[in-house]
């Protein structure tokens, strides 16, 4: 994402000493009734991170966020309501509330992808400061595109793609840093188009593995019918080794990832899905003095955003480290919040089924235990998980 969007994970130091595969033991597992047990809200519902014509959704929102009688969560866009001009449409924006570092890896299992003309939907980690903490987009989707957007944003530093990187996804811009190519990142296509959009449900989905170590940062879409049979929602352990060439890859080779680098969202317009030449490569064009937001956020919006919505089996994280936390942003970039995590020991494990519905520190017991990690994530340090989406 190019903008401050927040979710967090945390985790130790990884050394692979040369070996690309890991085992990672399982630490956190979240999914059904109490999925939002492991998330937080932004602190203000007002969108002012990307611009968006957005208000972030609350836990009281349950008809936004809940679970569905397949034991799946849904995030959605409302598309119920009648905007009038000059009002914004709620969508969901989720932080979680771990902080995590190299030696991670975050699992992302989705039936539905959110899109439609205007939709901005994204998965991403970010740090407190951003940009200087760094951002990772594992998911990112806008409009009727038919593919996934994969991305690095760094401030300061050297971070480029290693043009000898084994990966399957299409390089789009190799320089990382927040101030080349207007601000996108060192860009990746995945050349799958069922990784996003319609073609994305149809096939039934699928999951998207992030591994971060110090020697590279990996991505890996893996369409349902593709997924190993070891790699399930229960699995106690990950290997990489399974998952083959990756989609994308960023290697420490031409980036300073141990001194460079959160959230799960759906925006709608905003500075990415709403800029005209973007919208209208995959949207019909604006017509006269209309814009994105007049065109498709205000009034009835039952058809514009039937499918803006995230259904997810579940998102796992599994880490090397024996403790995980560190500052969370809020919705400034500013907040902060640590939890601990003792792998292999104290899971954090999320199963069952309702909607949120305690406010912004729902399901918050856990942060108050274990050791407290003072420890910024402004280096490519702790990093935060995201979900979320924008108009």
């Amino acid at each position: 994402m190019i903008s401050n969007l927040p979710i967090s994970l945390f985790a130790t130091l990884l050394v692979l000493s040369g070996v690309r595969a890991a085992q990672y033991p399982l630490t956190e597992s979240h999914s059904g009734t109490t999925f939002f047990d492991g998330w937080r809200f932004p602190a203000e519902t007002y969108d002012n991170t990307t611009n968006g014509d957005t208000f972030w959704a609350t836990a009281q929102n349950t008809s936004l966020l809940y679970t569905n009688e397949a034991g799946r969560v849904v995030l959605k866009v409302d598309n119920t309501s009648f905007v009038p001009y000059n009002e914004k449409r709620y969508a969901p924006k989720l932080f979680s509330k771990n902080s995590y570092g190299p030696g991670t890896v975050f699992v992302m299992d989705a039936v539905h992808l959110p899109y439609g003309c205007s939709v901005w939907g994204a998965f991403w980690t970010q740090g407190a400061n951003w940009p200087a903490g760094g951002e990772i987009d594992i998911f990112e989707g806008i409009n009727q595109r038919k593919e996934n957007m994969m991305a690095l944003h760094t401030s300061g530093g050297t971070c480029t793609i290693d043009q000898n990187s084994q990966m399957t996804g299409r390089i789009d811009a190799s320089d990382c840093d927040q101030s080349a190519n207007s601000g996108s990142g060192c860009t990746v296509y995945d050349r799958n188009e069922n990784s996003y959009g319609e073609a994305f449900s149809q096939a039934g989905g699928g999951i998207f593995v992030t591994e971060w170590t110090n020697e590279a940062i990996r991505i890996w879409f893996i369409s349902r019918s593709n997924i190993p049979n070891s790699l399930s929602a229960t699995a106690e352990n990950f290997d990489t080794s399974v998952l083959g060439t990756p989609t994308a890859e960023y290697s420490s080779s031409t980036c300073s990832l141990e001194s460079l680098f959160e959230p799960l969202n759906i925006a709608l317009c905003g500075d990415f899905a709403g800029l005209p030449a973007l919208l209208e490569q995959t949207c019909p064009p604006l017509e006269g003095d209309k814009t994105c937001y007049t065109t498709y956020v205000i009034d009835d919006a039952s058809a514009t955003y039937a499918n803006a919505y995230f259904e997810l089996n579940y998102i796992n994280v599994y880490t090397t480290n024996q403790t995980a936390g560190g500052d969370l942003p809020s919705a400034s970039g500013i907040g902060k919040s640590t939890m601990t995590v003792t792998a292999g020991v104290s899971r954090t494990v999320s199963g069952g089924g309702s909607a949120a519905t305690n406010g912004t520190n729902a399901g918050s017991g856990a942060s108050s235990s274990g050791m407290r990690n003072g420890v910024e994530w402004g280096v490519m340090g702790l990093l935060g998980l995201g979900l979320g989406l924008v108009l």
